[in-house]
């Protein structure tokens, strides 16, 4: 028969259980080390972006280090994202120079049409609206899919256009997300520039928001993506099929 617990024993496996909660293997720590992380390569990726041209390599890196060192603890953060940007700098830039090019097409004639005001123009706005959409969804998915497949540039495009209406669930909703993030961070920007002195709070989120999306999009993307992995080899200990 089991007999009760002293005092003593429940206040001994309660400091351990305290102790285990706040050492550097507990999930405390973890939970910390893993957001201060993010903000980390969420910094790194604003500044790798400020060039323009280097979006779409800079994007790539921060999935990779987010997945593979944030998520699946294999490596070190700084150094997969470093080595990833370089990688994907030669295949990024192009991709990068073509989509913003076409971004701004797609967005003034979609401005153009709807602002025009006729039945006819209404229908554009609409044509407009859904090529809008596709663009948005392979911009999203091109990131991952150019960190993870070492493939042809041509093969790269078709996957992450096929990917839109594949798995079109997901896309709506890495576009409502990234939609949503990308509305949060301009506002966040305006009320920072019209703050006088000081520095208004809702900056930080320039340093929070964009790293926790890139985290939780993984949840949604991962499972994308594996469909289009070859099958696992025995003893294939890979961190991407985890």
């Amino acid at each position: 028969m089991l007999k009760h617990p002293s005092k003593n024993m429940i206040k001994q496996g309660g400091g351990e259980s305290l102790g285990g909660f706040f050492s550097s293997d507990g999930p405390l720590y973890q939970v910390l080390d893993r957001i201060g992380h993010l903000i980390l390569l969420n910094l790194i990726w604003l500044l790798c972006c400020l060039p323009v041209v280097t979006i779409i390599p800079a994007t790539t890196a921060f999935y990779y280090a987010t997945i593979k060192s944030i998520r699946r603890g294999r490596g070190y953060p700084l150094v997969e994202y470093w080595g990833a940007f370089k990688r994907n700098l030669k295949r990024g830039i192009p991709f990068d120079i073509v989509l913003v090019a076409l971004g701004m097409l797609l967005t003034y004639n979609y401005k153009v049409a709807a602002a025009a005001g006729t039945k006819q123009s209404a229908v554009f706005s609409m044509i407009y609206l859904v090529m809008l959409f596709c663009f948005a969804g392979f911009v999203i998915y091109i990131c991952p899919v150019l960190s993870r497949f070492s493939i042809r540039v041509r093969r790269l495009a078709g996957m992450a256009f096929g990917m839109v209406f594949r798995h079109l669930p997901v896309t709506v909703l890495l576009i409502a997300g990234t939609a949503g993030c990308g509305i949060l961070l301009l506002s966040a920007v305006e009320a920072a520039g019209s703050v006088e002195q000081g520095v208004n709070p809702m900056i930080g989120l320039l340093l929070l928001l964009p790293g926790g999306w890139c985290y939780v999009s993984t949840f949604l993307v991962e499972p994308v993506l594996k469909k289009y992995m070859p099958p696992k080899q025995e003893g294939d200990d890979s961190w991407y099929y985890e």
